[in-house]
Order: structure tokens, then sequence, then C-alpha cells
């Protein structure tokens, strides 16, 4: 979207407490948008340009402005001024009605604004919904113009670092061994079970055994909350250590805890569960030689206190929850859920709480949803009993069940007291169908409930609600007790007291105080089953990392791809470090697994850095990610967690981000609108090392293979959609225009869906020339495709122009663009059940792109338009002075939208280090024709031109040591182009300038060139402005440049005549290519031109193209034009390569048409033969020359190019003897090979006779298949 036009006045007040800014601004408001979901689904909201648009708002199109503070500054006292109003049409007012957005509009706009940070730099965001009720009139009017008024208040920095990290893990020496548990309890350690886990148990000192753990629950959201940093030292009991021996009978004693966490909610007086989100299991790790300096923790004894008690404590509080994750039902977001209420519409569910208090209420919570049309009122409800008694009701909203963006269902809880008639608790849940299509699914139950405090079977935990308060003291009774019991206070996990009690007629008594929630465990008997036992841990210390530049967290399984990267980017100087998942979770997180631990690590270097260059700056994850966490469906491949939003329910509210791991300051972490990314974060969405070297092999390549170097790199592709009214087309040429009016040294081109002629198919409205052109494009090459519109996982549009099959066909490996694709769920990686359409752009091994800056879920047009802009106000521009990598400029991008929700749906695909190939230098113009370049010279049709120049660095000094090539491509002026309004929603223009006069190649000889070209007689003969256009390189740098300095139109006085067409040659593959060969079905067309005046390529005359025809079906007639290009300093000879696809098996014919600038025509028919065998076949094998004397070739054609081939060679007699073997690797380029020759002399070195031979030849391809076939020869 255009950006607003901001006038900046700042006055300082010197050292004062605050400064006053104040910004001019317009709203440039544009007419009502229709958003297509589907053919029968349609959005309409206002719009204005840089409105954020989404669901929740009612498509309220919101305002928000990013403000750079420059220092430690906050904002505050944010007002608008000047404000100038109109009122909305009647047409706007229906569109509010429509999406009910009235009730957000009052008589004063409630501006709200927020201070953010981004790598230690403070922005101001404010935003507003600009409309207003005018109290004088009742109408609603629309904001105009203002003034935005701001203070920047100074902000006080601490000296010190939010959080201070450990600066070495105790996993950085001595021998570790982990261990895991899924409940709460006691454990013991034998002899044996240690022994089993690797240690050596007889030859340690029982009294240096410790054992680290960190609770198992999930970390803290906030990042200011309190959290362990590293492994922390659990107490713990050695049985029999005293004698320094581990003998047989030696144990050790430990509390261990699981990943689910029950918090008290005081306020609803009742315990709530949390699940973890990504591990049912729980890690201890345990050593005997920990590099740590204070003696091991034992369980100390606690003694009961002397104080009298306040409260004696007879029952204590108990819970239970059920809870079965079976199904997500958008495949997004955290939540899961349960029984499934459709043809079975009625569940039953018992809780046993042993010795139930029979005068305790028991409270149940049943929480569920929903999807249906109907609401409550019409029955759309969820009811409970407990133990059959009276009915408890959960009331359902209704959902639009046919709007896809529409939210999926709607939830609902409900609770319930009861007074328990026996220790089992029976809840009953059913769903009333309120229609047949109605459906509920249970999310959990959760029951409280209070126990006598009776022992109850070999471990019972306990606490009490009721004796907390200030000042108190409980006393604990806890009856059934026997001598062997043990009670453990468990309230502090990592300093476990043993309680000491008295006990008399079966009662364990002691006194505690109670100020706050004291929790127990009694046990008679530990658990010495249920532990898994998972071996030695290597030594790591993430925590002695020195700062980074670049993070890449790996799974081992991608290990050696993920080397490479780190390879390639130390080479360029930034500082590396690689890590596994399970390092980081080992250090942070205790062994869990758990997004928040790679977020504390990365903050870790953040907080570390005392300067902007020491701050962490990029995170590659290598590994796919999945929205099942848990590995809960069979084939999951949850290789690096990915965040999944809370919301799972709403389409447009739910999404999986990696920007999660990238919310660094210590305010920050619950994501709030007020956050903001400080990484550049991407991702190798593998799953096997084979799709992780095939990416990281494809960006080495890209940033290091001198033969890509070619003016692909100068090329940007827009492609807009024909659908909601224009607005994608529209959108895509503004997009367009900043680059025509800011970045000229790119070249432009245009696909307009509408511009195209839209056919009719069985399968709906297709655009074949559309797919034909982005095909071309690709295989040409791009710096950057930029596609808007709609999508989805398996392609662009509903005429389906990209599928899946033409991305995993394409070979464009040495020219990689990066995909800017605003439209839905292109690239959603975290479905294992499905390979998105995005995802196959980057794991293409032979081609696709190089990244993609995409989207994985539902977004809105609008947002989507905000943040590609901010992405073209940024690519180009230099960051720190240098060019942008990926991941600077995806985070910049992030930052400038990051008030806009929307933005959450975007993520980058690829390596956020790499920077795209950016040409390094200049080319510069000196003179056309001999006029110099700083004057206006014309050029008209048939006349002779000659361009000189230079290349040069960033300041224009030329640079003299420069030898290579440079690419100069000339462009017609501007066009204007009218769609065709195929779908009758109008037509629409836009201009273009992509009609190639010349393109060439000319020697840079000390850094100066020239080249000449004949003007074709089909340009335009309107005057205007032409383009030249430059690439240059030398095998080591590259340069381009741009001059529009000149006019094109007319014709020239005077020029030659010529009534001469074009010769031509033509092949196929290579120029060794036989009329009547065989090849594959994706052969390349390879044609050899040659006009005295030079081919014309213009494509402005009709039938003057450069045209191929297939098998004479000249309404599928290709168009090459944008193939040609003359050889190097000449514009009289050049050459077509162009790569064909697709083709059936059998005979062929291909006939290609060209012109000369003089609009003479030539054509050329050649004959093929396709081949789709796997196994190898030859034909057309012939020695040459044949007769011969004391040389001959032997050929053969195959249909296995680029492969290694064995072929042998046997000459026989007339009668059969064998006089000569030749043995001999073929390495294949094309689809003839003409490698092998013989001197006509026998295995011993002996001219052979004169006369008739018979030799065969057999050719093994590699597969293991072989052909052969005999023929003759004669030596004269």
């Amino acid at each position: 979207m255009t950006r607003f036009f901001l006038f900046l006045f700042t006055l300082m007040y010197g050292l004062t407490a605050f400064s006053q800014t104040t910004i001019e601004s317009n709203i440039e408001w544009s007419s009502a948008y229709t958003l297509n979901i589907s053919e029968s689904q349609k959005i309409e909201h206002l719009q204005f340009k840089n409105a954020a648009i989404t669901y929740e708002n009612s498509f309220l199109p919101k305002y928000h402005q990013l403000i750079p503070l420059n220092g430690n500054y906050e904002i505050s006292n944010v007002r608008i001024l000047s404000a100038i109003f109109e009122p909305i049409t009647l047409e706007e007012l229906k569109v509010l009605e429509q999406n009910n957005s009235l009730d957000k509009i009052t008589t004063s706009i409630e501006v709200n604004y927020y201070t953010t940070t981004s790598q230690k730099q403070q922005y101001g965001v404010v935003h507003f919904f600009p409309f207003q009720k005018n109290s004088s009139t009742g109408e609603i009017e629309k904001l105009i113009s203002f003034r935005l008024s701001y203070d920047k208040k100074n902000v006080k920095v601490n000296s010190t670092n939010n959080k201070s990290f450990k600066l070495a893990s105790v996993l950085e020496s001595g021998d570790w061994y982990k261990i895991g548990i899924t409940k709460d309890g006691v454990y013991k350690l034998s002899y044996n079970t240690l022994k089993s886990l690797g240690i050596d148990i007889d030859n340690i000192d029982p009294r240096d055994l410790r054992v680290y753990g960190n609770g198992g629950a999930m970390l803290p959201i906030l990042n200011s909350a309190k959290r362990p940093d590293d492994l922390v030292e659990n107490a713990v009991i050695v049985q029999g250590e005293s004698d320094g021996k581990f003998n047989s009978g030696d144990y050790i004693l430990f509390y261990g805890q699981s990943t689910l966490k029950w918090n008290y909610n005081s306020s609803l007086q009742k315990f709530e569960h949390a699940v973890h989100q990504y591990s049912d299991t729980n890690y201890y790790f345990i050593t005997a030689n920990s590099p740590e300096l204070t003696p091991p923790k034992r369980i100390q004894n606690q003694a009961s206190s002397a104080a009298t008690p306040t409260n004696f404590v007879n029952t204590f509080n108990d819970f239970q929850y059920y809870e079965k994750d079976e199904i997500n039902l958008l495949k997004s977001g955290q939540e899961w859920y349960g029984e499934y209420f459709d043809v079975i519409t009625s569940y039953n569910f018992k809780f046993n709480f042993p010795n139930i208090d029979p005068s305790s209420q028991v409270h149940t919570t049943v929480t569920g949803i929903a999807r249906s049309s109907l609401g409550a009122s019409s029955g759309n409800i969820m009811e409970f009993t407990v133990n059959g008694g009276s009915v408890t009701n959960l009331n359902f909203a209704a959902v639009n069940t046919t709007l896809y963006y529409a939210q999926y269902a709607s939830s609902s809880q409900a609770s319930s007291n009861v007074l328990p008639s026996g220790d089992i608790v029976n809840v009953n849940v059913k769903y009333n169908k309120p229609n047949s299509s109605s459906k509920a699914w249970l999310d959990y139950i959760t029951v409280n409930a209070k126990r006598r405090l009776i022992m109850d079977g070999q471990q019972m935990k306990f606490r009490d609600v009721n004796s907390v308060g200030a000042g108190k003291v409980a006393q604990m009774n806890l009856s059934n007790a026997t001598a062997q019991l043990k009670i453990w206070e468990v309230t502090d996990i990592y300093n476990i007291k043993n309680q000491n009690y008295t006990l008399s007629s079966g009662i364990a008594q002691f006194n505690i105080n109670s100020d706050s929630l004291r929790e127990f465990i009694a046990f008679t008997s530990p658990d010495s089953i249920n532990i898994f036992r998972y071996g030695k841990v290597k030594n790591q210390n993430l925590h002695g990392f020195s700062q980074k530049d670049m993070v890449i967290l790996c799974h081992p399984n991608f290990w050696a791809a993920g080397e490479k990267i780190a390879n390639l980017h130390e080479g360029e100087g930034l500082r590396v470090v690689m890590v596994e998942p399970q390092q980081i979770f080992n250090e942070f997180s205790g062994g869990v697994r758990d997004i928040g631990a790679t977020r504390d690590f990365m903050r870790m270097f953040y907080e570390r850095a005392l300067i902007n260059a020491d701050l962490p700056k990029y995170l590659l994850l290598i590994g796919d990610g999945s929205y099942d966490h848990k590995d809960r469906k069979p084939g999951n491949d949850n290789y690096i967690l990915a965040y999944e939003s809370v919301n799972s329910l709403d389409p447009t509210a739910s999404y999986v981000s990696d920007d999660y791991i990238g919310l660094l300051d210590p305010n920050e972490g619950a994501w709030g609108s007020t956050e903001t990314v400080d990484l550049g974060i991407g991702r190798f969405p593998v799953q096997t090392l084979e799709q992780a070297n095939h990416i990281a092999d494809k960006i080495i390549y890209y940033a290091t293979a001198k033969s890509t170097m070619r003016d692909w790199r100068n090329n940007v592709i827009f492609i807009g959609d024909d659908e909601d009214s224009k607005t994608h087309m529209q959108q895509a040429n503004q997009l367009a225009q900043i680059l025509e009016n800011n970045y000229e040294d790119y070249n432009i081109d245009k696909i307009m869906l509408d511009a195209y002629q839209q056919i009719s198919t069985p399968g709906g409205q297709r655009y074949p020339d559309v797919n034909k052109a982005i095909n071309d494009k690709v295989n040409s090459g791009a710096l950057i495709i930029n596609y808007t519109g709609h999508g989805g996982e398996v392609g662009w549009a509903h005429e389906r122009i990209l599928d899946i099959a033409t991305i995993n066909e394409w070979t464009n490996i040495d020219n990689l663009p990066l995909f800017v694709t605003a439209t839905c769920e292109f690239s959603r990686f975290d479905d294992p059940s499905r390979t998105s359409a995005g995802e196959l752009i980057i794991l293409n091994p032979d081609g696709g792109g190089i990244g993609l800056l995409t989207t994985v879920r539902l977004v809105f047009s609008g947002s989507n338009f905000n943040l590609n802009t901010s992405f073209y106000n940024n690519v180009f521009e230099p960051f720190n002075n240098q060019v942008p990598s990926m991941g600077e400029i995806f985070r910049t991008v992030k930052v400038a939208n990051g008030a806009d929700n929307n933005t959450r749906n975007f993520t980058l695909l690829g390596d956020p280090a790499l920077k795209l190939a950016y040409p390094k230098h200049n080319v510069t113009t000196v003179s056309v024709n001999g006029v110099p370049s700083s004057q206006v010279d014309t050029i008209r049709a048939l006349s002779k031109v000659t361009v000189t120049g230079y290349v040069s660095d960033s300041l224009g000094a030329k640079l003299t040591n420069f030898n290579g090539i440079v690419y100069p491509t000339v462009f017609d002026k501007y066009k204007q182009i009218t769609t065709l309004n195929n779908d009758n929603e109008g037509a629409f223009q836009f201009n273009i300038q992509n009609s190639k006069l010349f393109k060439g190649k000319a020697s840079v000889v000390n850094g100066d060139f020239s080249y000449s070209f004949i003007v074709p007689k089909d340009i335009a003969y309107n005057y205007g402005n032409g383009k030249l256009s430059y690439y240059a390189q030398n095998n080591m740098e590259d340069a381009n440049g741009f001059f529009k300095g000149f006019v094109i139109g007319g014709t020239a006085s005077s020029y030659v005549a010529d009534n001469t067409g074009p010769s031509i040659d033509l092949f196929l593959n290579d120029e060794t290519f036989v009329n009547g060969g065989m090849t594959d079905d994706s052969p390349i067309l390879v044609a050899k031109l040659f006009d005295e005046h030079g081919i014309n390529m213009v494509g402005n005359g009709i039938g003057h193209d450069l045209v191929a025809i297939l098998d004479d079906k000249t309404n599928e007639a290709i168009i090459l034009n944008d193939f040609y290009e003359a050889d190097l300093d000449s514009y009289q000879s050049g050459r077509i390569e162009y790569q064909l696809s697709g083709l059936s098996e059998g005979k062929h014919t291909l006939t290609l048409k060209v012109w000369d600038v003089y609009n003479n025509s030539s054509e050329q028919t050649i004959e093929f033969v396709v081949v789709k065998s796997k196994d190898i076949i030859i034909d057309h094998v012939l020695n040459y020359p044949n007769p011969f004397t004391t040389r001959t070739e032997f050929w053969f054609e195959h249909n296995q190019p680029n492969q290694e081939l064995k072929v042998q060679v046997q000459i026989y007699t007339i009668s059969g003897k064998i006089v000569k073997q030749i043995d001999q690797i073929v390495n294949t380029v094309g689809y003839r090979s003409s490698e092998i020759v013989w001197d006509g002399r026998d295995d011993y070195g002996d001219k052979i006779g004169k006369g008739v031979y018979v030799y065969k030849m057999k050719v093994r391809g590699s597969n293991g298949s072989y052909a052969e076939k005999y023929e003759k020869l004669v030596i004269l």
C-alpha cells in the first residue's frame, strides 16, 4: 500500500524530560472493498491506504503508525489535532451495518498507543479507528486529515541486564545420566537401576551423588517471570552412603514431579490444571562428579512447629481431571479435544476419591465446544450431572457454519457443587443436538473434592487450603499411619524436607506454619518401576558460548546440512553456532521439550549484549514443525517446535509462528499487540537429511556459484489475481510502482490475470497462458517473484495458475527467486499430513525458490498489502551500510506492521542470514550515438545505435580492473495495457515497459564497453523515453544500472534495404542433435540465429513474434521473444534457449519462425522422438567416417542425459571372430555421444586388414539397464 506522506516537526528541549513531535497525515480512502472467500462467500469492508483489517474488529479498518523514537524514550500524551472529517456515504453506512461495526464508533476517536522495543531500539505505536459519530447530527464521519501530536518521555535505562545468565552449565563436565517420569511421587533408584543406566556404580563415592531436575512444568510465558537457569539440584536421600561405597542394597530416594501442574485459583476457590503443551514426561539428571563445589543436597529433617495450632486439619483438598487430546479441529493452535458428540451424545466418567469427606461439596467443572448454526436458545446445550443429581448446562453460541473464515465452534464452561454420596464421583455429559448437523466435543473435566486425611495406598499427596492465612499454624492429623510411614514436604521441589511427626494410635501428627499453602506427600513405599531410563548424556555448555550473530537450531538428523550453512556464513565473517534442540532443553527447561527454552537461550545472547554489534541477529531452524507437539498422530514431523496460538477455533486468529522465539525484551513473552520481534528468523521445513542437503546446497550455490551471475538478478515479477473487484491487480501494480519510482535499476514485469484470455474447462475457469507466463518467468529467472491474490496450500488462484505438479517440475537452479506470497495458507508448514506448495518451492532440489516470505494461515488482503509495501520499502535499502539480509528485511517488516496480528501469519522459509543476489557495482552510460548521456538523444526505427559506458563503484569511479561481460537490454517506451474484463468486474489499466528492442552481450575491457544494435521496425512509433538496462559480471563481482535519458520514436531518414529473412540452425538440448533424434519429455529448444541487421524480439507487431509451434498446433504457439539473446559483441547473431516440458511419448515436430528487424521472416522444422523409459534406450548407432582408414568415431543417441554410461564396442570379422573390444565410460551432457574413437588397430596394436566388419555396441545405464545394437563398418 502507498506510504503515508509524513512531515515531521520536532521541537527540541535540550535536556528536559520530554520532547514534543507533530506528524501531519492524510488518510487516503478508497471505495469499499469486496473480498471473495469462495464462490458463495464475500466480505465487503471499508478501506484506506495502510488500513489494518481483522475479523475480530468486525472488518472495521484501523489506522496504525510506527514511530521510531530514536533513543531511550517512551511515547506519551498522544493526541489528534486539527482533525478534518467528512460524512460517510449511504453505501459505506450499509457496509458498516452489514458488518455490525457501528457499535465500535463513538462520538470521539479513542487513540491507543504504546512503546515497543526491537533490538533494544524504542518505537512508538499509535492506532485507532478513524471514525466518529457527530454529536450534533448523529452522522457517522470518517477522518480525512489530522495532526498527530505526541511526547517523547525519557526512560531510565538500567545499567545492568534484566536477567543474569549463568556463565557455565553444570553439564559442561562430569558424567551425567537421564531418567524420566510421568507422575508425581517418591521414586527409588536402586543399585540395579543405576547400573542399567551405565553408571559405574561400583567405583563411585555415593556421597557425591546428585540429582538435578527443574520440576517439569511449562516455562513461564513472560520473560520477566522467574524460572530456573540451567539444571537445578534437588535434595535427595542416598541410603547407605556413609560408608563411601554404593552397595547392592543402597538406593536413592527423590521426589519427582510430572509435567502436569495444578494451580490454586483463590477467586474461584478451586485448583485448576495446566497440561504441558509439549511433553508428558519430566526428566531428572544424575551425576556423581558434578563440577559444582557445594556439597551435594540431601533431604533434611523438618521439626514440627512448636507454635500453638490455629487450625486442626483432618481433611485435605484433592483434585482430578479428565482430558483426552484426540483432535485439533483446525490443525492449528494449542487446544485439542476429546470425546465427539454426534452419533453418540452421552458419555460417563468416574472419579475415585478414597475417604471422601461427605460434608464438603464436590466442585465439578466441564468445558466443551459445539459447532452449530443454532444458539443455546434453540437447544444448543451440553448438560452434565454429578452422581445423577441436578442438571448443569453449558450454553453454546451459534457459529456461522458456511463461512470459511468464521469461528469454527463456540466454547463454554460450567460448574456445579454437590455433596458426594460416596467415594466415586460419577459425571455424565450429554449433548442436546439442536439439529442433525450440530456436533460437540468435550475439552476437559476437573473435579475438586475434600478427602478425610486418612492414609490410602502407598503414596498420597495432601494440602489444605482452609488452614492458610497470615500467622496461622496448622496441626496435620494423618490417620491410618504406621511406623513405616514417611512424610515429605514438597512445597519447594528443590529442597524437599523430611517432616518429623509424632505417631499415636495410628495418627501421624505435626504442626506447620501455614502462612502460605504447604504441600506434602506421605508414603510407605517408593516407586521403583515407573522410571524411564535414557542413559548417558553428553557434556555440553551452551551457557558458556560467547556472543553470536547467528544461531542454527538443527535437529541432529540434519546436522550435516546445518554445518554447510554454518561454514558459508562463517566464511562471510558471521559468528555462528549450531545447537540441537535437546541441548537447549537440557540447560533451559530441565530436559523437557518447551519452546520457551529456545527463547530463553536466545535471550541469553540478547541480555548479555552490551553493544548493538553483539546482539544476536539470526535464528535458523532446520527441521519441520507440526501443530501436533506431542506426536499424537502417526507420521508426525515435529523436529523443531513451532509456536501455536492459544486460539484454536477462529481461522483468522489461530496461527503458527516462529516469531514467538524472537520476543526477547524483558516485558515481552505473552505476545500481546505491544511486542515486536528482535531476530530475523527462518526455517527449513525439512523431514529428511536429503531435503536439508538440497536446501543447503541450493543456498551455497546461490551465494557462491559464478554460473548464476546473469541478468535475471535485475528482474522483479509482480503477479496479480483477477478477483475482488480488481483489488489484487491494483495492489500488485502499486507495489510495482514503488520500484518503478525508486529503484529503476530493476526491470519490472507484470502478470495481471485479467490481461490474459480466460477459458472454461470441466474443472472450472482457467488461465493457461498465465500458467505458461509464470513458468517462463521462473525458468528465465527473477530476483523476486511477488504474488498478490487468492491461494491455498496447493497453489495460487481459483484458476489454478500455479500448482504442486508445476512447482516440482521447475529446474531453475541457476536463477532462484525469492517468492513473496501475499495469499492464504500457501506455506502451511505445520500440517504433517501435507507438504504445502510453498514448502515444495524451497524443497525442490533442482530449482524452485531460494526462500519465501510467505503465509501460513488465512490472511486479509489489506494487511497483506501493508506488509508487502513495507517489504518493498526496505528490500533494496542498505542496512548498516550493507545490502540487507533476508532476516534483516523480515524483522524490519515485522516491526513496521507489529500492531497488526495478521503479520504473525507471515513466515520466512529460508536462510535469514542469506542476502539476495543484489548486483554489487554500478553500470554507467556515457553516450548514445556519440551524444553524451547528459543530453537527450532520439533513436528511430531501422537506425543503428551505438552505446558506450563503463562499470563503476558506488561513488561513480570507473573500475578499471573490471574485465568481463555486460548484458544490455534495450526497452521500448511504456505501454498501457487494458485487461479483458473476463469476470465482468470491469477492465483494469496498467502501464508496463517490457518490450525489448535488443538483448545482447558486450565485452567489458578495463571497465569500458560499447555495443551496437539496429532499432527494429516494430517499435511503437509515438515518442517517449526508452530504457537501457544493464547487468555486468566478471566471474567475481557484478554490477547493474539503467539509463532513461533518451527518446524512442519515428523512423530513420535513411537505411539499407533488406528483403532476406534470418538463417536458422535448430537443435534440441545441444548442437550435436540431428533431425529425427531422441530426447526425453523435457528437452531444451536450441536455435542459432543470424541476420545481417539483427533479430526482431519486440513483440509489438502482430504476427512478428519469435514463435515455436509443436506438432502444427498453431493455437498453442510458444512466444520466445524473451528467450533470445545476441552473441557476444554482435547484434547480428544470437541464440534462443527454451525449456520444453511435459511432452508426450512418441514422434513430434517443432517449427520455429523468426523475424529480423526489417520484418523479414524465416522458419525451420525439426523432427524428434520423445522416449520416457527409465531404462537405457539407444538409437542411430553409427561410426563416422565410414568407410575409414586410420580413425573413426562411434556415435549413438540415448535417453539418459547427464548420466554416466558404460559403453562397450566389440568389432567382429564377418566370420564372427572378435578382433577388438573397447570399454569406455561416457559422461553424457545431451542425448548424443561421439566420444569413443578407434584407430583401426586390434587389442595388440596391430593394424587390421581392409574389409567389412560387424560391431556390437552395448550401453549400460546408471540404473543397471542396458541396450545393444549391431552395425557394419568398412576399413579402407
